[in-house]
């Protein structure tokens, strides 16, 4: 679709997708920070994914393009945890980069239908096709291509998404994401319940219901023991860290080695 007063030329580069469709898990990093240089050091060690949580992290909508593309200049795909549903950010966020948009506290189909509505082009969506183009070295985006479109991940993280989840998993978002700590606070359980104990059943049944519905599971791990975990319980997709506990397991590691003892 032709933009005018915006240049024809890119730089023939293209934005990287998560590819969720093999069979491999997809071990991502989740950012708090709001300064793209640690988006950037930590997409060069090559995780598969990048997720700025825009609900309890530092960054700002303003933040969001220059953290996308710190990790686009990698090959890996960034997504964001908005804050909420609210339409205008979900647009903005997306205009800005955003590969996958993660979107919590989803808990009804009419929730889930109207999120997916605002996330992607007609014919498949309602998402304003925007006079400009925000970051003019990719190609102009296509309506109606699945490609023009990011992945869409609705939050299963309460008692009551968790009893409609049938009905928000028939609106046909691409993914769903288990938030485990608010959901084990819903439910009144533990956290080590549900991802461990004698709850964790809960977190098999979601994945097996969203793969016979032909929706990828995914979960907020935060590291790497309980992320193999979810694999082993169905999910295909979760950060394994944070960029902050990142450098906190550094520093604890580097100030308990034997050397540090003895400075």
């Amino acid at each position: 679709m032709k933009i005018y007063g915006t240049s024809a030329r890119t730089s023939n580069q293209t934005q990287p997708s998560l590819n969720l469709s093999d069979e491999r898990a997809k071990f991502g990093l989740w950012i708090t920070y709001r300064d793209a240089a640690v988006v950037e050091t930590g997409a060069a060690e090559g995780f598969d994914w990048v997720c700025v949580d825009g609900q309890h992290g530092h960054a700002e909508l303003a933040d969001y393009r220059a953290l996308f593309e710190a990790a686009h200049v990698y090959g890996i795909p960034a997504g964001v945890r908005v804050p909420s549903n609210e339409v205008g950010h979900l647009g903005r966020a997306i205009d800005a980069g955003a590969r996958i948009v993660i979107v919590p506290t989803v808990e009804t189909a009419q929730q889930a239908l109207g999120i997916i509505e605002t996330c992607r082009f007609a014919p498949r969506g309602k998402r304003s096709y925007g006079p400009t183009r925000l970051i003019p070295r990719y190609p102009v985006q296509t309506p109606g291509l699945v490609e023009s479109d990011p992945l869409v991940a609705l939050m299963i993280e309460t008692a009551k998404g968790l009893e409609n989840i049938d009905e928000i998993l028939a609106a046909g978002p691409d993914a769903i994401f288990v938030g485990p700590y608010d959901l084990a606070l819903s439910c009144g359980w533990t956290l080590e319940q549900l991802t461990l104990g004698d709850q964790q059943h809960v977190l098999r049944e979601i994945a097996q219901r969203a793969a016979a519905a032909g929706v990828v599971p995914g979960v907020y791990a935060g590291e790497i023991g309980l992320a193999r975990r979810m694999v082993e319980l169905g999910f295909k997709f979760m950060p394994v860290s944070t960029d902050s506990a990142l450098i906190s397991m550094a520093a604890r590691q580097l100030l308990t080695t034997d050397s540090a003892q003895t400075v």
